[in-house]
């Protein structure tokens, strides 16, 4: 559907992935970080040349060859979102479509991740992990009105990577990996009132389809001089095809059976890890996501029925900085600070994604329970900057609605808890 078609059904960069269970994004676009506790406490700086813990699958799989013995990560995160929306209606049907408030467009989510990572000898390691790196839902009460225009939006994505690490020398170590990710969607429009002589109040949209998508992941891991490592990683992008269903109060083309083609971006990260004194390490990173892989999501039905929407998302990009102090033989303390800059801007902002930029403010803890065992604790408070968005609704041509939206609010909290274990 185009941006300023006939009947506007996806104002989405909608097809996203949100986890298992339904998990609101939280970095730029609808990109999910929660890979670690540990990573979350220093707000994932240095991720990639950090090599303490299982999760380097998730971020540099080359890290892999510097854990010495088998290790198990395993870590879940608690998201508790505060997004506001404040939207007022005009056009001719603004007398029945209400203009207001909604504090509840996306729900608190628990987030779990996997990894196992093993040497096979002094050159070779392998590792294993489960974990999502994109994610969102949105949801609107009939108090803003926005409804016929984004309702309903839950996509859900899971990432199964196995990787292999090589030691090209003591200092210097590549790493590469497979992945399946598997995507389940379903977006909702709906029009929440009745236009007298025109339309009653009915579903203008629901369509749901899943697949699995393929793709790759290496990294390089260096450490040029003792107490200073280098990593570099690159997430490739995933194509997949959801198939599946779709119904509709008011367009028949919109009924039967369809498929949307949907790209999860590209991830490229480049990080630093400084031993700076005994007991104090600094740690950065950069990250840029390919956010241009998204020109337009296409909904294709059997029928020949086409539902176009441009999304004209740009490259976003992620810097950030950590420190970590080791307080004592059994303390590690972390803090963090990163800077999500969005892929989108007032143009092309969207009710189903109010995505904005948006700070991270980070701290955490990692305490050593035994030579085996350890825990990591992390917590960050996610300051969103307001935004506006603008969107409308159209029924034969003419336009009906137009909703001027405000993003008031898109804080989030996040609470992370990790288990680590050496056999």
């Amino acid at each position: 559907m185009k941006r300023n078609g006939s009947l506007k059904l996806f104002s989405l960069t909608a097809l996203c992935a949100a986890m298992l269970p339904a998990l609101n994004a939280n970095a730029a676009g609808f990109q999910v970080n929660e890979h670690s506790a540990a990573g979350l406490g220093r707000a994932f700086a240095g991720e990639a040349a950090i090599a303490e813990d299982a999760s380097v699958v998730a971020r540099n799989v080359a890290a892999m060859s510097f854990i010495d013995s088998p290790m198990f990560t395993g870590a879940v995160s608690y998201i508790k979102p505060e997004v506001e929306i404040e939207n007022t209606v005009s056009g001719p049907l603004a007398p029945l479509s209400p203009s207001g408030k909604d504090k509840g467009v996306a729900n608190e989510a628990v987030v779990p991740v996997f990894y196992y990572v093993a040497p096979i000898n002094d050159k070779w390691s392998y590792g294993v992990g489960g974990f999502t790196n994109y994610g969102f839902t949105t949801k609107y009460s009939g108090s803003t009105g926005v409804s016929p225009v984004a309702a309903y939006s839950e996509v859900t994505s899971y990432n199964l990577n196995a990787s292999l690490s090589y030691k090209l020398a003591d200092n210097l170590s590549v790493g590469f990996g497979a992945n399946a990710t598997y995507v389940d969607a379903r977006l909702t429009n709906k029009l929440g009132f009745n236009i007298p002589g025109t339309a009653p109040a009915g579903t203008i949209m629901d369509v749901a389809g899943d697949d699995w998508g393929y793709g790759w992941n290496a990294g390089i891991f260096w450490e040029p001089v003792a107490g200073t490592r280098v990593g570099a990683s690159y997430r490739s992008e995933v194509k997949t095809t959801l198939e599946g269903k779709s119904k509709s109060d008011f367009v028949s083309g919109l009924r039967g059976r369809g498929s949307v083609d949907l790209n999860l971006p590209s991830i490229a990260e480049v990080s630093i890890w400084h031993q700076l004194t005994d007991d104090v390490a600094v740690h950065a990173s950069y990250v840029q996501v390919g956010w241009e892989s998204f020109d337009e999501i296409v909904v294709a039905m059997k029928n020949g029925y086409q539902v176009r929407d441009a999304q004209n998302y740009e490259d976003s990009s992620r810097w950030a900085v950590g420190a970590t102090w080791q307080y004592n033989k059994d303390w590690a303390l972390r803090a963090g600070y990163a800077y999500d800059n969005s892929p989108v801007g007032n143009a092309d902002r969207s009710f189903r994604i109010p995505d904005t930029d948006r700070q991270w403010f980070t701290f955490g803890a990692n305490y050593q329970i035994d030579n085996d065992q350890s825990i990591d604790m992390g917590y960050a408070f996610l300051k969103a900057d307001k935004a506006k968005i603008h969107d409308k609704f159209e029924l034969g041509g003419n336009e009906v609605a137009a909703f001027d939206g405000k993003i008031t609010s898109g804080n989030a909290h996040i609470v992370s808890l990790q288990y680590n274990y050496s056999f």
